[in-house]
Parts: C-alpha cells; sequence; structure tokens
C-alpha cells in the first residue's frame, strides 16, 4: 500500500512539473516597427499562425507609421513596451529607406538610434533575443535615388543593409524581403503590394508572419490551418515560400538556434 501511495505521489509531482513547465514554455514576442508590421495586423496573424501549430504564445507590439529607428528612439511607447515584459523575442524594423541612407548619415543618426533601443532591450532582459525584420524594395524601387531606382536594386541594398547590422551587432536578420523576392520571381500572379507599390497586401503581410514563425520556432509553418481571409491553397503557397527562405538560410541570416 505505502508503495503505492509514494508512486501516486511520484505520478502527481510529475503532473505539477509538466503543468509547471507548459507555463514557462509560453513565448512573449515584442513587435517594434511602422506600418509594414501593423499592416493587415500582421502580429496577429503571426499569433494565430503559432497558436494554430500548438505553440503557447504571447504577443504585442508597439507601432507608428512611417517610423525610422531614429524616430522610434525617441518614443516613450517603444520603452514601454520593451520594459513590460521579460520578452523571448524582440523583432525590430526600421524603414526601408533607413538602410538605403548614406553612410555618413548612418553613423551620424542612425545607428545611434538604433543602438539606444537595443540597449535598452539588453537592460530589460539579457535573455531576450533581438531580430531585425528585413523589409523589401518599393515594387518599382526609390527614383530619386539611382542606387535604389528599380525594385532589384533597392531590395539588394535593403538586404545588404541588414546583413551589415547582422554583422555589426550579432542579431539575427528574418528575411522577409528575400521571401518577397523569391515569390515575385515565381509566382508574379500573387500580389503582396498594395496599390502604392510600397505597403503589404494581406498576402503580402500573410507571407511576413509565416517568416517570423519559422525564425522564432525554427520549424516551417506549413501545416498552419490559419488562412486569415485567404484560402487554404493561397496559404499554403506562403508558408512554404516563408518557410523555405528562412530554414534554407539560417546560417546566412544568424538565425541557427544556440544550444
Amino acid at each position: 500500500m505505502r508503495k503505492i501511495l509514494i508512486l501516486l505521489d511520484l505520478v502527481f509531482i510529475l503532473f505539477i512539473g509538466l503543468q509547471l513547465y507548459s507555463v514557462k514554455k509560453q513565448t512573449k514576442v515584442l513587435f517594434i516597427g511602422n506600418s509594414y508590421t501593423y499592416r493587415n495586423e500582421m502580429p496577429d496573424i503571426f499569433e494565430h499562425i503559432a497558436i494554430s501549430k500548438g505553440k503557447n504564445i504571447f504577443v504585442q507590439s508597439c507601432t507608428k507609421g512611417r517610423a525610422t529607428f531614429l524616430i522610434q528612439s525617441k518614443r516613450n511607447a517603444v520603452y514601454d513596451a520593451i520594459n513590460d515584459q521579460k520578452w523571448d523575442y524582440v523583432i525590430v524594423q526600421g524603414a526601408s529607406r533607413d538602410l538605403i541612407q548614406e553612410d555618413d548619415y548612418m553613423e551620424e543618426y542612425t545607428l545611434p538610434a538604433l543602438e539606444k533601443i537595443l540597449k535598452a532591450i539588453k537592460k530589460n532582459s539579457r535573455r531576450s533575443k533581438t531580430l531585425f525584420y528585413m523589409t523589401w524594395g518599393y515594387k518599382n524601387g526609390y527614383k530619386p535615388n539611382d542606387k535604389t531606382d528599380s525594385y532589384e536594386k533597392m531590395t539588394l541594398k535593403v538586404r545588404d543593409g541588414y546583413i551589415d547590422l547582422m554583422e555589426r551587432y550579432r542579431f539575427g536578420v528574418v528575411p522577409v524581403g528575400m521571401a518577397w523576392k523569391d515569390s515575385r520571381r515565381k509566382r508574379g500572379d500573387v500580389k503582396l503590394y498594395v496599390k502604392d507599390g510600397a505597403h503589404p497586401s494581406l498576402k503580402g503581410s500573410y507571407l511576413a508572419a509565416c517568416c517570423f514563425y519559422s525564425a522564432v520556432f525554427n520549424e516551417s509553418a506549413i501545416g498552419s490551418t490559419y488562412y486569415s481571409k485567404l484560402g487554404p491553397r493561397t496559404c499554403y503557397y506562403l508558408q512554404s515560400v516563408g518557410s523555405r527562405n528562412v530554414l534554407y538560410q539560417r546560417k546566412k541570416y544568424g538565425l541557427i538556434p544556440k544550444v
């Protein structure tokens, strides 16, 4: 009888331990960005994809339209959001034109502003993992600058800018812009932009959310049953493109999980 009671006690302790472990495993993610983040409520799409895949997740965002790293660094709301939780991941997005500025502007304004945000994240929790959100080029490029006056030029310039940030600060980059490039090359019929040729359509935001899912959880988004207002076939395609561009290039973009 005594052995049975001891066994029951052990089972009870194991059960409680598993419950506590489950609570601990909640993944907390904060997005800091502008309209490229908040359009179509992309963080919510990301959250619903994760929930549909069985993840215990908490997502919050702090966004402002047209915000650059410099503008974000001056917003009290950004630091309030950072200090609100002990985040597992903080995903930081700058304006597309942040990454195509001349070097002297970057050194004098953009990088000091970004460093102020990064220091606040580290101060709040040394365990938080910061990820940079690589955006995409405008549909027809940024015409005032001959180095970015086509989609291809601007996309590669933005990519190179985020790779520079990765190498400078040793944080991973989520290559959303490369997923867009891949989709544009293979499926031009999948419209990722709205009419302004810059901001994401719902398909574009869904593709971005899939990229973030793969970056945060180190697994494919394929199989998610959350489709937002899109069809299952379209979502399957976007899930595959997003997952492939993250998972197949983890080393290149500093996304290899630390053991």
